[in-house]
C-alpha cells in the first residue's frame, strides 16, 4: 500500500477547506487508479458503507485493507464519478467521548445512478495535523433511466380529450387496483409502514405493485392494537417517504391518529392494496425467473398471480410465540397472546397474569391497570429499561436537533453513514450516561425486585433494538407503576403449571389469574418464510434481522438467497430509508440492469 503524501494544514482551517482538501485527494487518487492512496485516506478503523451505488448491494466495509479490496472488485463496474460538497461542510463530535469531527454531504455519478454521500473526518491519531475518513457513505439515489416524477417533471397529461375523454381519474385508478387484466410485477404481503414505505417507492418508479393484506382497513395494524397506545419515538422520526406529517402534531403520534394517516397516504400516493386479503403461499418458478402465487380475496375468491418479485412486508417478528403450559387445558379464564387486539375484553377487577417484561408486556400491562384491571407481571429474564425524557430520545436527537433545518431524507442519510457496528461502540458510553440520567427509576425498581440489565456488551437498549427488536422498554408510566408496586412484579421465576383460577410458578408460589396475556414475544422471521414459502426457501433465506459477520442487518431490504424474495420491515425511520433501495434493486432488475453489471464486474476482475 503506498504512503499517502503528507499535507499540512495550517490553522485555523475550515470545514469547507479541510473536506476541499480530502476529497481533491480522494478524486486524484481514483483517477490514477492508486487504491492503496485511496485506502490510506481513512483511519485505520475506517468504515466505508455502500448503499447500491458501488456494489448493488448494502454493505460495510471496515479497515484499509477491506476498502482496497472493495474498490478494486466494484469500481470499475460501477463507473464512480467524482467526490463533490454539497453545501457546507459542518464540525461535529462523534458520540458523546469521541473526536471533533468535520462532515459534510457529497455528490457523484455511477454509470446507472444519481448518488450521494456523507463523509466525517478525524485527526489522524498517527500523523495529528492530518484529517483522515472515519466514515463514507455512498448511497445510491435514483436510476438515470427511471427518474422519479418531481416538480421539475410532472405529468403533463390533462386526461379528459380524445379516446380518453369517456374515463375519468377515479375510472383508471378502479381498473388499475382490480387487477383483472393483468397480473403486477410486485406482490407485497402487507399494509403496515413497511409495504406502504416500498409501495411507494415503486410507484414513483413505475414498477406495477399490489399490496394484499388481512386486515380490513388499511391501518388496522395500528388500530386495533391496544386503547392507550402512543408512539413512543418522537414525530421527526417517523415520517413516511414523500409525505410528512403536519406541522402541528403532536410530538408523540396516538396509535389511531397513525392509522388514519396511513390510510390517507395510501390513498394520496394512489398505492393499489387489497385489504382483507390472505396470502396462501407461493413457490418460485426458476426456470422462468416469476413467482406463481395464490391469495384469497375479500369475497372469498381465490386468484393466482405470477408476479417477478415478492417483498415479504409482515413486520420482522413472524409468528406469534405462544408457549404450553402444563394445565392450561383447565384454566376457566382466557389465555392470549400481546398480538391480539385486547380493547374488548371486561378487565375490571379482573385479576391479570402478564407473562413478559419487554415493551408490548409493560404498555399492555399499564393498559389494563388503567383499565381497572389488578395486574401482575411475570418477569423470567432481565431487561433494559430507559426514560423516555431523556434517555430514549438522546439515542435519535439528530433528528430532532436538524429537524426544520435539513430535509428529513439528508438526516437519514447522515444516520446511516454511522455503521452499527460503529453505533455498537457509540452507545456503550451512551447507555452508560443515560443509566445516570435515569439511576432515580432504576433503583426504585431495583427495589421491587425488577431485574435489570444494560444490554449485551453493556451497549444499552438501542443495540437490543438492533439485534432483537426485543428485551428493552422505554418507560412511558408502567416503570413508575411497578416501582409503586400498583402493577405487582413476580421476577426470576416461571411457569411450573397452570389451574383453573390460578399459576403456580417454578419457586413453589401461587397466584390466582381470571386473564393471562403471553407477552412472550415472537418465532423468528425464517420460520414465516418457511410457512408461507415452504422449507427449503425458508433454509435458502436464513436467519432474519440482527448484525450478521458483514455488520449489516440479515437479509433486510436487500436481495436474499432466493430470487425474487425480499424483506422489509423494522421501525418506521428504517423504513422510510431503506425501502428506497428495495425499490431501485427491484426497478434495476425489471431492467435487467443489475444482470449486467454483475458481468462487468466479473470481467473487471478477470482483468
Amino acid at each position: 500500500m503506498n504512503e499517502l503524501p503528507d499535507f499540512l494544514v495550517p490553522p485555523p482551517v475550515s470545514p469547507d477547506q479541510q473536506i476541499a482538501s480530502w476529497i481533491q485527494e480522494f478524486n486524484g487518487a481514483m483517477d490514477s487508479g492508486d487504491l492503496g492512496r485511496v485506502a490510506a485516506l481513512f483511519a485505520e478503523d475506517g468504515y466505508w458503507r455502500d448503499l447500491l451505488a458501488l456494489t448493488w448491494d448494502i454493505q460495510t466495509f471496515k479497515g484499509r485493507e477491506a476498502i482496497e479490496f472493495a474498490l478494486a472488485k466494484y469500481q470499475v463496474a460501477c463507473g464512480m464519478t467524482a467526490l463533490r460538497i454539497t453545501g457546507s461542510a459542518t464540525s461535529g463530535v462523534l458520540g458523546m467521548e469521541g473526536p471533533k469531527t468535520m462532515e459534510s454531504f457529497l455528490s457523484f455519478e455511477t454509470k446507472l445512478a444519481m448518488c450521494k454521500g456523507y463523509v466525517r473526518l478525524i485527526e489522524s491519531k498517527a500523523s495529528p495535523g492530518r484529517w483522515v475518513a472515519v466514515t463514507l457513505l455512498s448511497s445510491m439515489q435514483s436510476l438515470k433511466s427511471n427518474p422519479e416524477p418531481s416538480i421539475h417533471n410532472r405529468s403533463r397529461e390533462h386526461g379528459s380529450g380524445g379516446n380518453r375523454a369517456r374515463e375519468n381519474w377515479l375510472d383508471r385508478r378502479k381498473a388499475t387496483v382490480a387487477f383483472e387484466d393483468r397480473d403486477p410485477d410486485v406482490l407485497i404481503v402487507g399494509a403496515g409502514q413497511s409495504g406502504l414505505a416500498v409501495a411507494a417507492r415503486l410507484g414513483q418508479l413505475g414498477v406495477d405493485t399490489l399490496v394484499v393484506d388481512t386486515m380490513q382497513r388499511v391501518g388496522d395494524n395500528w388500530r386495533k392494537r391496544y386503547h392507550s397506545l402512543t408512539l413512543h419515538n418522537e414525530i421527526c422520526t417517523n415520517h413516511l417517504p414523500y409525505l410528512s406529517y403536519p406541522d402541528n402534531w403532536p410530538v408523540y403520534i396516538p396509535k389511531d391518529k397513525l392509522a388514519n394517516w396511513f390510510e390517507f397516504y395510501a390513498d394520496t400516493m394512489e398505492l393499489n392494496i387489497w385489504t382483507n386479503t390472505a396470502f396462501l403461499g407461493g413457490r418460485y418458478i426458476d426456470q422462468e425467473n416469476v413467482w406463481e402465487v395464490r391469495v384469497r380475496k375479500a369475497d372469498g375468491s381465490e386468484r393466482l398471480m405470477r408476479p417477478k418479485h415478492v417483498v415479504l412486508a409482515i413486520g420482522v417478528s413472524g409468528i406469534a410465540n405462544i408457549p404450553k403450559f402444563e394445565g392450561q387445558e383447565s384454566f376457566v379464564g382466557q389465555i392470549i397472546h400481546s398480538s391480539r387486539h385486547t380493547d374488548d375484553l371486561d378487565v375490571k377487577e379482573k385479576r391479570v397474569l402478564v407473562v413478559g417484561s419487554g415493551t408490548s408486556a409493560h404498555d399492555i400491562a399499564q393498559d389494563l391497570y388503567l383499565r381497572g384491571a389488578i395486574v401482575t407481571m411475570l418477569q423470567r429474564s432481565s431487561t433494559t429499561v430507559v426514560s423516555l425524557h431523556p434517555s430514549a430520545t438522546r439515542a435519535v436527537a439528530m433528528y430532532s436537533e436538524l429537524e426544520g433545518a435539513l430535509p428529513t431524507e439528508d438526516i437519514d442519510l447522515m444516520s446511516a453513514s454511522i455503521p452499527f457496528d460503529l453505533v455498537r461502540q457509540l452507545h456503550r458510553p451512551l447507555s452508560h450516561w443515560m443509566a445516570q440520567q435515569d439511576a432515580p427509576l432504576l433503583n426504585r425498581l431495583r427495589k421491587v425486585g425488577f431485574l435489570l440489565d444494560n444490554g449485551e456488551d453493556d451497549t444499552g437498549f438501542f443495540m437490543k433494538l438492533i439485534r432483537y427488536l426485543s428485551g428493552y422498554y422505554i418507560n412511558v408510566g408502567a416503570s413508575d407503576l411497578i416501582a409503586e408496586r400498583q402493577i405487582a412484579l413476580k421476577a426470576g421465576v416461571d411457569i411450573e403449571r397452570i389451574g383453573p383460577q390460578e399459576v403456580q410458578f417454578s419457586d413453589g408460589t401461587i397466584a390466582e389469574a381470571d386473564l393471562i396475556v403471553l407477552g412472550t414475544g415472537y418465532k423468528p422471521l425464517q420460520e414465516a418464510v418457511s410457512s408461507m414459502f415452504g422449507a427449503e426457501v425458508g433454509k435458502r433465506v436464513g436467519p432474519i434481522w440482527g448484525v450478521g459477520d458483514d455488520l449489516e442487518l440479515r437479509n433486510m431490504w436487500k436481495r436474499t438467497a432466493q430470487p425474487g424474495l425480499y424483506i422489509a420491515g423494522g421501525t418506521i425511520t428504517m423504513c422510510r430509508l431503506y425501502s428506497r433501495y428495495t425499490a431501485l434493486l427491484i426497478r434495476a432488475q425489471l431492467d435487467g440492469a443489475i444482470s449486467k453489471q454483475r458481468e462487468d464486474v466479473r470481467g473487471s476482475a478477470a482483468h
